[in-house]
């Protein structure tokens, strides 16, 4: 990663030189030497540079004009795989700054290492004339040399028009084309529950209505949010399986989940399940076991090696998780036969290593999501999911991705600190326009998780189109956002609400479903150990077998495939059925069963 970040880095400057950049220089902001304290050096800009310890850095800017400006930074960072500082302009804040890794720790020290050069923020907002930019602690720890102002260049997004699962359901289609249809022009609200059932000693779901969290919205505002966060936090681990009745309130609780959802997708709404995935071998007893440090599962023992290449299928963690997938692929089933479509996001915030699924780094996390996805698509074959990937900003995201043939929408969990929550209503553009840059421009960005919610006045003057928003559950409902938020945001033109959605059954799309991804005919077939694969119209740079168990058996290509008749040897791979996935040079995906018969010897 480092090596793409300093080719990046090299693009950047030769970019940034070209644009007469204003330089700010850190150590001229120095107020308080104890908790920033600027240190002499020969190499750094203007001879110094500062240690941002456990304080903050206050800029005085000035630009000619009112409009968008991109914001790049000399620093070093030696500390952690990455640091986050938050970004206010104006006393707003607008989103954060990840600083990546530039160098080894040396064990004592944090730093420096050789200063490096980035792109820090790519979309601000400016008045004309002077304006207060603030880089405020919140992980601290990074040395900043220098900041400089340049101007802001648009890029246009260009996302799929398809889903990634191959023949997704109609109503799938319908939704995911909503979402698409509305991207950038409105923002869709939404909120996350706690409890979803109604006390009355029987696991009775509540309604929409009756929800704490959807009523409070209501009682706010007179509307209800058009998206309703859902967990499958209690379908899976040890609770769930206790023995005489005492995992009923458990069931109770995931059934209500499932009846809620159905609930708003007939009243026009989009559910959402995230999955706060409990311990898979179910020895932790604890309530939160899908937090690391209340459970002993490692990840990393279902693989064969540290490569995390493939799985070791006999292993007993490879198991455990096959076991919960199927379970929770049960769940979804149940929506999928009443044609109801969800937002998937599994393995959320996983670069943040506080759950057990991130815990171990980002390839372990990765393979997981890609056997989860072919497990559910192709074994299971539930083709009602929109799957959404929840990345975070610290210079290795793409790290942690498990590939755009995987994933239909891109979220960020956004929380501001603490002492911010309550003035925390900006658009966070600075976030939203580096996860545009991150994915390039090629998928919907949404506010997946979020504390405060951005003010729809602000998120419009800053064009920072997040798809939707969905406030945290508790206090982050009630109170971190206000009556008069709820208010206030619920009833601007710019949110669509639950009133506002014009119900699945009046809304058409005019993506046809395909065998895949990919249009061009494709066909595959096999025999006496080779694999016959015609492109018609399209080049491949992938070819892979999965087995029925969703895992990867064999990368059948090493270089791309152009058009025509291709035979590929599966002599040394076993006689039985298999699913073949194709991507194509523009990722584009698309799967296929076949059946190995042998090499005939």
């Amino acid at each position: 990663m480092m090596k793409v970040l300093a080719a990046a880095i090299a693009v950047s400057v030769v970019a940034a030189s070209a644009a007469n950049l204003t330089r700010y220089e850190a150590e001229d902001v120095v107020t308080n030497e104890t908790m920033t304290p600027k240190v002499a050096l020969g190499s750094a800009s203007g001879g110094y540079y500062v240690e941002m310890r456990a304080g903050d850095l206050s800029f005085s800017i000035s630009v000619p004009a009112a409009g968008f400006y991109t914001i790049w930074i000399g620093f070093s960072q030696t500390c952690d795989d990455s640091k986050a500082q938050n970004l206010v302009i104006n006393g707003t804040q607008v989103g954060q700054i990840t600083f990546p890794n530039t160098g080894p720790y040396n064990g004592s020290d944090c730093g420096p290492a050789a200063f490096e050069y980035f792109k820090g923020a790519g979309k601000v907002k400016l008045n004309s004339g002077t304006n207060k930019l603030d880089i405020t602690n919140s992980w601290g720890w990074v040395d900043i040399d220098y900041i400089e102002v340049g101007p802001y260049e648009l890029a246009p997004f260009d996302t799929p028009a398809m889903l990634v699962t191959p023949n997704a359901s109609e109503n799938a289609r319908k939704m995911y084309s909503f979402i698409r249809n509305n991207f950038q022009k409105k923002i869709i609200s939404g909120v996350m529950t706690d409890n979803v059932m109604q006390n009355d000693g029987r696991y009775t779901p509540h309604s929409i209505r009756s929800q704490p969290e959807m009523k409070n919205a209501y009682d706010a505002s007179g509307k209800l949010p058009a998206l309703l966060g859902l967990d499958f936090m209690h379908g899976t681990g040890e609770q769930a399986n206790r023995p005489n009745g005492g995992g009923d309130w458990f069931i109770g609780y995931n059934n209500a989940t499932i009846a809620l959802a159905e609930e708003l997708f007939n009243e026009g709404g989009i559910p959402i399940f995230c999955w706060h995935w409990r311990d898979p071998l179910k020895i932790s007893t604890h309530d939160q076991s899908f937090y690391t440090k209340e459970t002993t599962f490692d990840l990393t023992k279902a693989f064969t090696n540290s490569s995390y290449d493939s799985f070791n299928t006999s292993s007993a963690e490879y198991k455990a998780l096959l076991s919960d997938i199927d379970e929770v692929a049960g769940f979804l089933k149940i929506l999928a036969d009443k044609d109801v479509p969800v937002l998937w996001r599994p393995l959320h915030e996983a670069a943040g290593a506080w759950f057990w699924w991130g815990a171990k780094g980002p390839k372990p996390c990765a393979q997981l999501w890609r056997l989860m996805f072919e497990r559910m698509v192709n074994h299971h074959n539930l083709n009602n999911l929109i799957w959404v990937w929840t990345t975070e900003e610290s210079g290795r995201e793409l790290e942690w991705y498990p590939g755009d043939e995987y994933a239909d929408i891109i979220g960020r969990d956004y929380y501001p600190p603490n002492n911010q929550q309550a003035r925390a209503t900006g658009s966070l553009v600075s976030s939203f326009e580096n996860i545009k840059e991150i994915f390039e421009a090629k998928k919907i960005i949404a506010l997946s998780e979020n504390g405060s919610i951005p003010y729809p006045d602000s998120l419009v003057a800053d064009g920072a189109g997040w798809s939707w928003f969905m406030s945290w559950n508790g206090q982050f409902a009630t109170a971190v956002n206000t009556t008069a938020d709820w208010n206030h945001i619920m009833n601007h033109q710019y949110v669509i609400t639950l009133e506002d959605m014009p119900g699945w059954d009046n809304y058409t799309t005019k993506a046809k479903p395909s065998i895949g991804k990919i249009i061009a005919p494709i066909s595959i077939k096999a025999s006496r150990g080779i694999l016959e694969l015609n492109l018609n119209g399209i080049s491949a740079q992938k070819v892979e077998l999965f087995n029925l168990q969703g895992i990867r058996i064999a990368v059948l290509n090493s270089g791309i495939l152009n058009e025509g008749m291709h035979r590929l040897p599966v002599g040394n791979i076993a006689k039985q059925m298999y699913i073949a996935r194709v991507v194509s040079t523009d990722k584009k995906a698309v799967t296929m069963p076949v059946v190995i018969q042998g090499d005939g010897k």
